[in-house]
């Protein structure tokens, strides 16, 4: 299982900094394929995410694809919904984590189906209302086990002007803190599995630096177009668990 744990880090490392995800998107639904249980899989990916995002800050900084002076308070927000989101987990049923799981991935392909890759607004500069989204998001971040940017971008692209390659950045580093706070729910709440979680999040690193780098050498609209093929199969891949049983 070591193995299968490395080889599906370095992936979602690569998928991750490409699309400027947390990770949980793809890692919950292969390590319930894997055998694992849903609440295994979210603390899994939690501690995937929390080293993911932390190395992705680093690399958009040095590039200065963002300035977090203002970016950071979405991340503010979602420390608090993150933790929320994170108790939530040990009280709700599985099978709704599950689905609403699917009922986030199929909201975020619709937002970006039909968003524009080149924003039609001027962006929004906005700290508290950027505390208030994050908050928002992290809530579903925590619950779910996703880096909350499977929200935070189509949100980011279709109401508050930001470009979509900026969006996605400015997603993974949104992920940072909400992981961060969803880590330390999880393990206070036992529902951490510190080797599987460490497996994947130390060969995820790898793959993260490489999917940036892709990032920055495709065109704007190609990469709107796989973003939403990503998605497309994500949702089917989850949907096809959930009805399978």
């Amino acid at each position: 299982m070591t193995l299968e744990l490395a080889l599906l880090g370095i992936g979602v490392g690569t998928l991750s900094g490409f699309f400027g995800i947390g990770g949980g998107t793809v890692s919950v639904p292969i390590l319930l394929y894997l055998g694992f249980g849903i609440k295994e899989a979210i603390g899994i990916s939690v501690t995937q995410m929390v080293a993911g995002s932390l190395m992705a800050a680093l690399i958009h900084r040095r590039r200065q694809t963002y300035s977090a002076g203002d970016v950071k308070y979405f991340g503010y927000g979602g420390i608090v919904g993150a933790a929320a989101g994170g108790y939530l987990v040990k009280v709700l049923e599985s099978a709704v984590l599950e689905w609403m799981f699917l009922s986030i991935v199929a909201f975020t392909l619709a937002r970006l189906a039909f968003s524009a890759p080149v924003p039609t607004r001027p962006e929004i500069v906005n700290r508290p209302l950027y505390s208030l989204v994050g908050g928002g998001v992290g809530v579903f971040s925590g619950l779910l086990g996703v880096g909350g940017s499977i929200l935070m971008t189509p949100i980011l692209v279709s109401f508050m002007g930001f470009p979509l390659k900026k969006a996605s950045a400015v997603g993974l580093f949104f992920v940072m803190f909400t992981s961060i706070s969803a880590f330390g729910t999880l393990a206070w709440l036992g529902l951490i599995h510190f080797y599987e979680g460490l497996v994947m999040a130390l060969s995820s690193l790898v793959g993260i630096m490489l999917g940036i780098a892709l990032l920055n050498k495709i065109k704007v609209a190609q990469y709107k177009r796989i973003l939403v093929i990503f998605y497309i199969i994500i949702f089917a891949v989850t949907a096809n668990k959930l009805i399978a049983g």
